[in-house]
């Protein structure tokens, strides 16, 4: 296989030094992150040895020399002398496979920084603590910086019970609507509206290979409430949100809840499963689930003709996909990037979420 790259091939760095022979070599990659957190890598490589050596194996890249079990390894895609990292992290898998007829291939996989967290299971309490303290004590065990930027409530009492520190984080997150993820040795914790990203414009036709834009009520309410028991006053909690909490964030256009209004009337959710124990909290959490919802009333499920910048956070505005749908205000939720050697080279695949359609009288 020639040495020459591309401008669509991946480049590998492993302890921060490149390594061209894992460009030469890699056959297919795929990088893929969520509002979940964890970004994942998973590369298949030509495994044949390309030159011999006394007692040496047949395969490539299973001796450690190049790759091992803890590697640092990253990744960067984009043209020469703009490339971007969509991966840091650490290999945490080494796969071998052969196939008659084929050559055979290594596969490598590997997470980011929040892998630690992933394989850290507990049982803690914490005392007099917001979601933002308690992601800074959770980065600290692992060693990590945090940057913490959510607004919520001080909790008196909170237990992580048998669950490991991302599932642990992940659920705090979906409490408060906030989004857990890493960068480099930084873990964040962040509501949406304070997540960096950046703003992207995709044409269907033009960037865009394929898009699929739905408008849907079926997960549409007018309202959310969540009850339960304030601890200190020995009073009942009925806490709401409504269409409001959303509008407030929305430059224009027909929210999800105003539709549903107009076509099937009020609907309203009760959280059963989410007991408070202080006013704040049960204001906080309907207010969280109210914009979770109201947020997914637009799905955009698209592949473009590759766009390494595009991350989870990213702000896209679609064009050419019909007037209900054209324009800003696209939060990008899920990524997936893609190469495939000789068969369309870098693909990115995205998941997208906006809270309205675009008013009948908009041009």
């Amino acid at each position: 296989m020639s040495d020459q790259l591309v401008a669509s091939d991946p480049v590998f760095a492993v302890a921060g030094q490149r390594v061209p022979d894992l460009a030469r070599d890699c056959l297919a990659l795929s990088v893929e992150e969520s509002t979940a957190g964890l970004r994942t890598l998973t590369a298949h490589f030509l495994a044949v040895a390309p030159r011999q050596r006394p007692n040496d194996d047949v395969v490539e890249y299973l001796d450690g020399r190049t790759l091992s079990f803890g590697s640092e390894l990253s990744v960067s895609l984009g043209p020469p002398g703009n490339e971007r990292v969509v991966f840091a992290g650490t290999v945490s898998a080494l796969e071998v496979t052969f196939d008659e007829g084929d050559t055979p291939h290594v596969t490598v996989f590997a997470e980011d920084a929040l892998m630690a967290l992933r394989m850290t299971r507990r049982s803690r309490t914490y005392r007099q603590l917001s979601d933002a303290d308690l992601t800074q004590r959770i980065a600290a065990d692992h060693g990590l910086s945090a940057d913490a930027d959510a607004t919520g409530p001080t909790y008196p009492l909170v237990q992580q019970v048998n669950e490991s520190d991302l599932a642990f984080l992940r659920a705090r997150a979906e409490l408060l609507g906030a989004e857990v993820w890493a960068t480099g040795r930084t873990l964040h914790f962040a509501t949406r509206d304070r997540r960096p990203g950046p703003e992207l414009r995709l044409a269907q036709g033009r960037d865009l290979l394929t898009v699929a834009v739905r408008a849907d009520l079926a997960h549409q309410r007018s309202a959310v409430r969540v009850s339960g028991y304030d601890a200190r006053s020995r009073e009942q909690i009925d806490a709401g949100a409504d269409g409001a909490v959303v509008t407030a964030e929305i430059p224009g256009g027909r929210s999800g809840p105003d539709v549903l209004l107009k076509a099937v009337g009020q609907r309203v959710d009760q959280c059963t499963r989410m007991v408070p124990l202080a006013e704040a909290e049960g204001r906080a959490w309907a207010s969280a689930r109210m914009r979770e919802r109201a947020r997914r009333f637009v799905t955009a499920v698209g592949t473009s003709r590759g766009t390494p910048e595009l991350t989870v956070g990213s702000r896209l505005t679609l064009t050419g996909v019909g007037r209900p749908f054209d324009g800003d205000g696209y939060y990008t939720t899920r990524v997936r990037h893609t190469f495939q050697r000789g068969a369309g080279g870098l693909r990115s695949h995205f998941e997208a979420e906006r809270a309205t359609i675009n008013a009948r009288d908009s041009r």
